[in-house]
């Protein structure tokens, strides 16, 4: 797969019934809702396109409960990294908290490599 074949394929459009939809802002009666994909369509898009084997991610806890998510995916035989930085929700459980955090890091990290960018 060409890197021109590999950004496209990433950057494919989710099915509608995959979206998710939450409201972001609200005022008075009224909400924006935004769209969103889960943390496992992201992983499910990465096998589907590159392979189980051609992706890799690791995660670094920050001091203050955020998370970085290195996401590498094999490109013409070569790793590269693409990363960024997720944060815990406002969950009364620390432990949905800091899953939380994972699960942003690595959808916010696989934006840099086209997957749900159209979302935003």
């Amino acid at each position: 797969m060409t890197p021109a074949e590999l950004t496209a394929a990433l950057a494919d459009p989710f099915p509608p019934d995959r979206l998710g939809w939450k409201a972001q802002a609200t005022k008075d009666n009224r909400a924006l809702a935004v769209a969103f994909i889960d943390a496992r369509d992201v992983m499910d898009r990465l096998d589907a396109v590159v392979g189980c084997s051609c992706w890799q991610s690791t995660y670094e806890p920050m001091p203050d409960g955020n998370v970085i998510c290195h996401l590498g995916v094999r490109v013409d035989g070569e790793w590269v990294t693409k990363s960024d930085v997720g944060g815990p929700s406002d969950q009364k459980d620390t432990g949905d908290r800091c899953k939380s955090a994972f699960s942003d890091s690595l959808k916010r990290a696989a934006v840099h490599w086209g997957i749900g960018r159209y979302l935003y």
